[in-house]
Order: C-alpha cells, then structure tokens, then sequence
C-alpha cells in the first residue's frame, strides 16, 4: 500500500454513527496505546496483547483520522452532546425542500482505516477466545465497564458491544459504492452558507446511502429506534 492513499471519504452527521466514532478513543484506544507503551518500557503488570496488536499504531490511526475530519463534523459531534446549535456547518436539502442529515467529506487516509479493520479482526479472535487474547478480552471486558459507567445508566456493556462500536463506525468508513460517489461532488462543494442542494439524481443516491447507513448504526438495536432513525431522515418509516 502508497505511504499515502488519501481518499474522499463521505461521512454523515448522524447521530449513532458520530457517538460511535468520537467515544472509540477513550478510552479503547487510549489503553491499547497505553497497554503497548508500557509494554515496551518493560512494565509487568499489563495486559499481554497480541504479539501483532500495536496499541501505539492503532491511537495513531486514530489520530490521524481525527485530524482529517472537517470542522463542521467535529462540531456536529459538540452540539449532539451539549444540545447547541452548529454554526457553520453543511446542510443538506433534496429537491422538495426536505432537510438532509448534514453530510461532510474528509480526506482519510485508507491506510489508517486499514489499521482500524486489522484492530476489529483481533477483537473478534478476542471474543471467540482464541489463544493468546485472553487479556485483551479483559481489555475489553474493562471498557465496557467505563462505557457503562459513562452512559449514566450504570450497565456495563459486554466486550461484544465494546467490539461492535467499533464494527459500526469501521463499515461506515468504508462505505464506497455509486451512491457515495454521486453525492461526493455535491459535499465537496457546499454554498456558502453551507448549502448542498441535491438534484433528483443526488437524493436518489442519498436515499440509498441513509438506508445503508441506518441499517449499520441501528444494528442490533430495537426497532423503534431504527424506525425514529428513518423517520429523522427520510419524514417517513415506511
């Protein structure tokens, strides 16, 4: 893989899928850093990770990818959280009129997300208990601990649903397909007010690109919460 495969990657202000991407880091990805940091000065009291499972690599990508996103992703995120108004950002309108979830493109590059799509396939191996991942089980185990602890409703999350976070926001940064890349033009070039105005052609490829999405970050979630997530989107659950 180039040092640098930077691509346009289509991200949606969406509400599940912004609580998953933003909460990975701490303090998932933070420990893992820790975890390896501490390793390599030769603590003994860590968890044993994979040989192959670079915590300080992983908080890199993160990084890194968080450095890519636009402003206005960023203070979607800030206004979900504390409830204000975003200042500044893309807003999304079809053809009738109706109001979009906002949409942003970052230029992210695909060899930190191929770093995240490693990181989900140890957690797996995690999970199915293989040999040598019984730490990082715990690893996860504690997350979901502080996940609980942070939610305000005081019920820890299992380490599947720790993994799942992850699994969730990774799919939606790899989403690449016709829909994404009709509406990437529209995102790249937005009023100055922020403005996108899809043609039919762009909402129809909008609808598609929602649905996929809604289907991602709704998984495993009951079904009114699925439909309220449509109903947001689209004015409707059918």
């Amino acid at each position: 893989m180039p040092l640098n495969d930077t691509a346009l990657t289509l991200l949606p202000a969406e509400e599940h899928f912004l609580g998953d991407l933003f909460d990975l880091d701490e303090p998932l990805f933070m420990w893992l850093e820790g975890t390896t940091s501490d390793a390599r000065a030769g603590a003994d009291d860590v968890y044993r990770l994979p040989a192959d499972l670079d915590g300080v690599a992983v908080r890199a990508a993160w990084i890194s990818i968080y450095g890519a996103l636009p402003k206005g992703l960023v203070d979607e995120r800030h206004a979900l959280r504390t409830g204000k108004e975003v200042s500044g950002g893309n807003r999304v309108f079809g053809p009738d009129g109706y109001e979009h979830t906002p949409l942003y493109a970052a230029p992210i590059d695909r060899a930190d997300v191929e770093v995240l799509a490693s990181l989900l396939d140890h957690f797996r191996r995690a999970l199915a208990m293989e040999p040598g991942y019984t730490d990082l089980r715990s690893l996860l185990a504690d997350a979901g601990e502080w996940y609980g602890e942070e939610s305000g409703e005081r019920v820890p999350e299992t380490a599947e649903q720790v993994v799942n976070r992850l699994s969730r926001a990774l799919t939606v940064l790899q989403l690449d397909d016709g829909d994404t890349r009709a509406l990437l033009p529209a995102v790249t070039m937005p009023g100055p007010d922020g403005r996108i105005q899809l043609t039919v052609e762009q909402e129809q490829a909008a609808r598609g690109y929602f649905e996929r999405v809604i289907t991602v970050v709704t998984e495993g979630k009951g079904r009114l919460e699925r439909e309220l997530a449509r109903f947001v989107e689209f004015g409707d659950c059918g």
